[in-house]
């Protein structure tokens, strides 16, 4: 962890320089593959423009069991975040074999709840990008498309107050 604050902070004073953000993406047997792993990393660098990659999705994939809640990682990373990756998945657990496969669906479809994660990263002031990560299968642009379709409802409904 020390090693790598050490390089993120090295980038992280460049990117500043000019006018640049460095995101760490939350990702499945990485350094920063939950919430508190990823917060210990962004504490250790210390620095304004490095921040979270909330991958919900990676987060869910990366064991047979997740460590944490997809609610529990994005309240915790929500206000250190300043890019976000979205994806959703179907997970077809094998217990027996201690293994998950995953399934990637549209954003409305799978079982991390993006409604409650886009109400959480609006009540943090998220005001940055957020990624679609679509489908690999069947017709892309229409599975796509509703996920995009989704992000714009819940949106538009939270700022209604509905």
């Amino acid at each position: 962890f020390e090693r790598m604050a050490e390089a993120l902070r090295e980038v992280g004073e460049i990117a500043s320089s000019h006018g640049i953000n460095i995101t760490v993406e939350v990702h499945q047997h990485s350094i920063a593959d939950n919430s508190w792993s990823t917060l210990h990393l962004l504490d250790l660098v210390g620095s304004p423009n490095v921040s979270a990659n909330p991958d919900l999705g990676n987060i869910y994939w990366c064991y047979d069991e997740p460590e944490e809640t997809s609610e529990e990682a994005i309240i915790a990373l929500a206000p250190r975040s300043k890019y976000w990756h979205c994806k959703n998945l179907h997970r077809v657990h094998i217990p027996e074999n201690e293994h998950a496969i995953f399934i990637r669906v549209p954003l409305p479809d799978g079982e991390i709840d993006y409604r409650f994660a886009i109400s959480a990263m609006h009540d943090a002031g998220f005001d940055g990008y957020l990624a679609i990560e679509g489908a690999r299968l069947g017709d892309q642009l229409s599975a796509d498309r509703r996920s995009f379709e989704y992000v714009k409802q819940v949106l538009s409904e939270i700022e209604e107050g509905i």
